[in-house]
């Protein structure tokens, strides 16, 4: 298209949009007397038309594209998962070598608006408590077409490599340019805060075995990760295959366990931590542009922009200073890596109980991070 035409379809298009705004408040007023004057009691007028997308990926079962409380964990979602190409109703998080693996993603729009091509990247990572595309190994990008209120599924398949061995952490994001239907951060992977993104960090283990987790964070920062036990419905409500072979344990005794399990620096890191009624306290003191007061700041006043955003009633593009300045400061994470050791619990042979581990930050009590952990004997 040429530029004269492009200037010409961008004019008539600035025209539509003023006509329906002249227009429109008359058009519902005459609509409204039609429904009134309706047979059918009760009918409630159409609601306005949003010229936009609403792409999402849902942390939870219900999620519609709001995001999540405190206390949801965000980091199973039900529409990521990874299983055998061979089996693939086998789902797992352990990857072995030389497998060829289908990774699912379903995609959901909201939005009054058709996706043509909206695009789901896959990272995989070591798992981890917070998460970002700089410490994550893409795996490809693919992409598919969303109808309005609708949904679709996203394949990619993929052979796994020795350095990809292992258990792992799956995460997807999508996007779309047309319309224009954005993540709010370009390097963080965090459902908590966008609906662009999906996770699968849950992982399968024996017991008094050790497993590597890292812990993502800022030079200066107070944080602490906590053991929560998962009784027998939040298990089976995770549909997880390997849940079917084993006897779901959930009683007191595994919960009063919670401070056998040990978390320490795997390397020397410029940090402390303390453990304290099976809760570890971590701090960070390293030099940072940023301090804890002005991450502060800076978190309250992105608390207000993410609410307007996920709610529908404002764009990512209205509020362009306030997003620079958050995505300056978390170019300053880093990721530790922690030990993991993973206590006797007493579990006989094919008996499992289950852990969600939970990364929050003392300084805005935000849940940055989680691990979901299946213990079996």
């Amino acid at each position: 298209m040429s530029l004269e035409n492009l200037k010409r379809a961008n004019e008539f298009i600035r025209e539509l949009k003023k006509q329906r705004e002249e227009k429109g408040p008359k058009l519902k007023e005459v609509l409204n007397r039609q429904i009134e004057g309706s047979p059918v009691k009760n009918r409630r007028p159409p609601r306005d038309y949003k010229d936009s997308s609403y792409l999402y990926i849902r942390s939870y079962d219900s999620d519609n594209g709001s995001r999540p409380g405190l206390n949801v964990a965000y980091w199973r979602s039900p529409d990521v998962n990874v299983s055998p190409l061979a089996s693939l109703n086998s789902y797992t998080t352990e990857l072995n070598v030389g497998t060829v693996y289908n990774i699912k993603c379903l995609v959901h729009n909201r939005g009054d608006f058709i996706v043509p091509s909206a695009k789901v990247e896959f990272y995989l990572v070591t798992p981890s408590l917070g998460f970002d595309t700089r410490f994550a190994k893409k795996l490809g990008v693919e992409a598919t077409w969303v109808n309005c209120y609708s949904s679709a599924e996203v394949n990619l398949h993929y052979l796994i490599p020795p350095s990809d061995a292992g258990h792992r952490c799956l995460f997807a994001r999508v996007f779309s340019f047309s319309p224009l239907d954005i993540p709010v951060h370009d390097t963080v992977l965090n459902p908590y805060i966008d609906r662009h993104i999906g996770q699968k960090n849950l992982n399968i283990a024996a017991q008094a075995s050790q497993m590597q987790i890292n812990i993502m964070h800022m030079p200066q920062a107070q944080l602490r990760v906590n053991f929560v036990p998962l009784d027998r419905e939040a298990i089976l409500s995770l549909r997880h295959p390997s849940a079917a072979d084993f006897k779901i344990v959930d009683n007191d005794k595994i919960a009063m366990m919670l401070s056998k399990f040990k978390i320490d620096f795997a390397e020397k890191v410029d940090g402390k931590m303390r453990f304290r009624e099976g809760v570890s306290h971590f701090e960070f003191n390293s030099e940072g542009k940023f301090n804890l007061d002005e991450q502060k700041r800076i978190y309250t006043e992105m608390q207000k922009v993410f609410k307007r955003i996920n709610s529908g009633k404002a764009k990512t593009s209205q509020f362009k200073e306030q997003l620079a300045e958050f995505r300056k400061m978390h170019l300053e994470n880093s990721m530790t890596p922690l030990d993991l050791q993973i206590p006797d619990l007493g579990l006989g042979k094919g008996e499992m109980t289950g852990f969600d581990i939970v990364a929050r930050n003392n300084l805005t009590g935000e849940v940055f991070g989680g691990i979901t952990l299946l213990v079996i004997g």
